[in-house]
């Protein structure tokens, strides 16, 4: 099914064709369009990716098996038991997906149908000895939509990820939640002054107004806390993601459609070149035949390439049409019957053989050039209904998965 990320690939595709041919400021807002859409922080596609970093025993993994409900990822209190990152993903996860999964090397991947829109990555630990994690992270930050960091109570002021990680990555701070986990450990009036001094910390590293979820992923005894919170967020971001792109996509089918009437190719680009060509070679070719290079036959060539040229500038239009007539002037015209002519005379006085190299020299001297021209129209349509195609495409896909 097609993606947000097929659909912006085609618009690159589109604005590179029109380039040239269709008016700046078409091209110029097209281009903008593409260029703002992948320079966005996070997934381009339908899948909410959201990435689980935390310290070593914050409860990365036993938060994503209490979202998932059920065992996904290893358990493990005192040492870094994610050596390798694990996305849980979509079952029926478009195509983006897996290639951004192999772009940030997560290859440890199980499939879900709980969360349909959503992918779960569990990171490594960024609080073990290997840098080569936290690199991972500031890495990574760019690709995903959102990261959720995992704090317990006893080392939520760790400085090396306050100092080292969130303070310097504070300007992504819309990306980012922040889960107080293991709030079952202590009291109410001990999880309202650990959240409160969370949240002074966090308004050293430069976040405001930080989001925070306590909860208790997998409670020593008694019910799961806060996970059905943080879930319910996290479907709205889902649902709001899908509007975001609903959006993009609306803009991307603005920008085609202005880009197809610049061009005036809203109802095809080839103008049936091929028939309304060979037939009009086929009639001047045996006219030239048997003509014998005299005037009167070579003017009434000459005025029905002429006619051919001008309906054929009118019908495109735009820079096309402009383009055929500037390429095509009567005089070039001219010039080049007047060599079909030679080539005939030289030919002999065989009808059938002369009728054939005036057909020749007709397509070589006038109707390859021609073709490149009426066939950038072409591609350029073809590439723009294709677009239109996988706009409709990505949107029928946004609206399934719309909640009902």
């Amino acid at each position: 099914m097609t993606d947000v990320v097929t659909v912006i690939d085609g618009l690159d595709l589109v604005v590179a064709l029109a380039d040239g041919h269709v008016h700046p400021d078409d091209v110029s807002g097209a281009r903008s369009e593409a260029a703002a859409v992948r320079a966005r922080h996070g997934h381009l596609g339908r899948t909410l990716v959201v990435a689980l970093v935390g310290g070593t025993g914050s409860g990365k993994s036993s938060l994503l098996n209490a979202l998932a409900g059920r065992p996904i990822a290893e358990v493990g209190a005192r040492r870094p038991t994610t050596s390798e990152p694990l996305a849980w993903i979509p079952e029926d996860a478009e195509p983006s997906l897996p290639q951004l999964l192999d772009r940030i090397g997560v290859h440890r991947r199980i499939t879900q149908t709980a969360f349909p829109g959503l992918a779960l990555v569990d990171m490594m630990d960024v609080d073990s000895l290997e840098t080569s994690h936290r690199d991972r992270v500031e890495e990574l930050l760019p690709e995903v939509d959102g990261l959720i960091w995992v704090l317990d109570p006893v080392k939520y002021r760790d400085h090396l990820i306050h100092r080292e990680l969130v303070a310097p990555l504070a300007d992504s701070a819309e990306q980012f939640l922040f889960v107080l986990n293991k709030v079952d450990q202590l009291d109410d009036d001990q999880v309202r002054a650990v959240i409160d001094d969370l949240r002074a910390a966090l308004f050293e590293d430069g976040i405001e107004r930080p989001r925070i979820f306590p909860l208790a992923a997998d409670p020593e005894a008694g019910a799961r806390v806060g996970v059905d919170r943080l879930a319910a967020h996290l479907r709205e971001r889902m649902d709001t993601k899908r509007i975001q792109l609903a959006g993009v996509l609306a803009d991307v089918r603005r920008s085609a459609r202005a880009l197809a009437v610049s061009a005036g190719v809203r109802r095809g680009g080839s103008l049936a070149f091929e028939e309304r060509w060979g037939a009009l070679v086929e009639a001047s070719a045996a006219a030239l035949a048997l003509g014998g290079g005299g005037r009167g036959v070579v003017e009434e060539v000459l005025c029905g390439l002429e006619d051919f040229v001008g309906h054929l500038s009118a019908e495109a239009g735009g820079p096309f049409g402009m383009r055929l007539r500037y390429r095509f002037t009567p005089e070039r015209i001219e010039r080049e019957v007047d060599a079909v002519t030679e080539e005939v005379a030289a030919a002999g006085g065989d009808p059938s053989k002369a009728a054939a190299v005036a057909a020749e020299a007709l397509q070589r001297r006038l109707g390859a050039p021609m073709r490149e021209v009426v066939w950038e129209r072409a591609s350029l349509a073809a590439s723009m209904a294709g677009l239109v195609v996988d706009v409709a495409n990505a949107e029928a896909a946004l609206a399934e998965e719309a909640p009902g």
